[in-house]
């Protein structure tokens, strides 16, 4: 069995999936292209796999097999808290890719450890073939001293005989793990111009004339080493080494489960209440997550009768009547950011509040920048200070007599915050309810109606 990258280069499956190959290039150069045309490819074939896809490019591959299953990310079927044993066990057993959206995740590279390393021990059970393909492997796999417990190492070393092959892009090889470099015995060199990149790559690229092509060459363009064909070739477009006892491709095919039936189970194991708990109405039933109230309902009515309008009529006086005082809990969504400094590494940690879309109140006051409505910047000076403290204090607040708002579910206040803040990463999100009363007064057929949040007392509009 082959993988056609381009007219006339084919390269054997067998050695894509057991073997140790990469793809390197500077920035534009097309590798991670090329590393997209190898996993479409892999998907019509039916060989499982799994991408470490650090830009949240590799979903699409769900238009050329319904059987991928994407974890992470806005479009994920399963969050990144799943079990990655069961994962890779279904992913093996039932030849399902697996696309590991790692753009969300806060520390990256804590993520890829611990799903390599779930799957390097189901696979010295089932030693079965199986890819790992790692997008930007400097970053899980940097040329560093001292580093221990690296999966990406242990996996280009010691995973062959386990039946698991890697695949790397990367476009600075000199700052990638030597050992990961020194075991691609097969690859694909894109262009290149750093003095130390092509440095890095002359024991792999042999001449220096071979070398020196590869700043020459256009994007999709890339040389090969360690395979049949040696000379450039141009990757078509998208719609291995010594493999002794290494498993064959050919001795196992299992029969497909269905792919929604596994990832409900997957669900299911890893957040089982997701499942039990039964869609809220309007009047909940049930204990509700809410930010800790400080106005009574005492309190509302008093500040009512304060703001309640006198007027003069032609037959005397009029005042406005307090008519009714409603509890109303408003969705929130409580999150931390962190935004990348000039230093590596490092990241200044900040607090906002994101919610939406239908009966949110929203603060009167100045913008400021980290508290969101819905579409617009919402006003929350006195929530923002609240919010800086760090913990928030929140408890189960009986609802069963109040009006439960309904707001953006998390895919929409991720997408939210990203559209705000595109550099930031979202390290941790809390859905919880803001305590609110909702004033009516009324003055013969005329009615206003405002709020005040239960926090802080403060005039909401509504």
């Amino acid at each position: 069995m082959d993988i056609n990258l381009a007219e006339g280069i084919d390269i054997d499956a067998q050695t894509v999936i057991t073997g140790r190959g990469c793809a390197i290039g500077q920035s534009g150069s097309g590798k991670s292209f090329l590393a997209g045309v190898i996993a479409e490819e892999l998907c019509r074939s039916g060989m499982p796999f799994c991408v470490l896809d650090t830009e949240g490019e590799y979903s699409s591959l769900r238009s050329v097999s319904k059987k991928v299953i994407v974890v992470g990310g806005e479009s994920g079927d399963l969050g990144l808290d799943v079990d990655f044993e069961r994962l890779f066990e279904a992913s093996i057993s039932n030849d399902m890719p697996v696309v590991m959206d790692l753009s969300d995740a806060m520390d990256k590279n804590d993520v890829a450890q611990k799903a390599l390393g779930a799957l390097y021990s189901i696979e010295s059970k089932m030693r079965r073939p199986y890819l790992v393909m790692v997008e930007e492997a400097d970053k899980f796999a940097p040329q560093v001293v001292g580093v221990r417990d690296n999966m990406v190492e242990e996996i280009s070393v010691r995973g062959r005989k386990r039946g698991i092959g890697l695949f790397i892009t990367t476009q600075r090889p000199a700052n990638i793990s030597k050992n990961v470099l020194a075991q691609c015995s097969y690859g694909f060199v894109g262009k290149l111009t750093i003095e130390n990149d092509l440095n890095a790559l002359r024991i792999l690229i042999g001449s220096s004339e071979r070398l020196a092509s590869l700043t020459r060459l256009g994007t999709g363009e890339f040389m090969m080493f360690g395979l049949k064909e040696d000379g450039p070739f141009k990757v078509k477009p998208r719609s291995a080494p010594h493999i002794g006892m290494t498993p064959s491709i050919s001795t196992y095919r299992p029969e497909n489960s269905k792919v929604a039936s596994i990832i409900r189970d997957l669900k299911l194991e890893s957040a089982p209440e997701q499942h039990t708990r039964k869609p809220r109405p309007k009047a909940a039933e049930a204990m509700i997550k809410s930010l800790h109230a400080n106005i009574t309902r005492a309190d509302a009515e008093a500040y009512a009768r304060r703001v309640s309008r006198r007027m003069f009529m032609f037959f005397g006086k009029s005042k406005e009547n307090v008519d009714s005082i409603d509890l109303v809990y408003v969705p929130v969504w409580l999150c931390v950011i962190r935004m990348p400094t000039r230093w590596k590494n490092e990241y200044m940690e900040y607090r906002c509040m994101v919610g939406g879309k239908r009966g949110l109140l929203r603060l009167k006051g100045g913008i400021r920048e980290l508290a969101v409505s819905d579409e617009k910047k919402g006003s929350a000076s006195a929530y923002m200070r609240y919010l800086s403290k760090g913990d928030v204090p929140v408890e189960d607040a009986d609802a069963d007599d109040a009006e439960v708002l309904h707001g953006m579910d998390s895919k929409k206040a991720r997408s939210v915050i990203r559209r705000l803040f595109p550099d930031a990463s979202i390290a941790s999100m809390q859905e919880v309810h803001i305590p609110s009363y909702r004033i009516t007064l009324r003055q013969g057929n005329r009615v206003r109606v405002f709020g005040i949040d239960g926090v802080y007392g403060k005039r909401l509009a509504v």
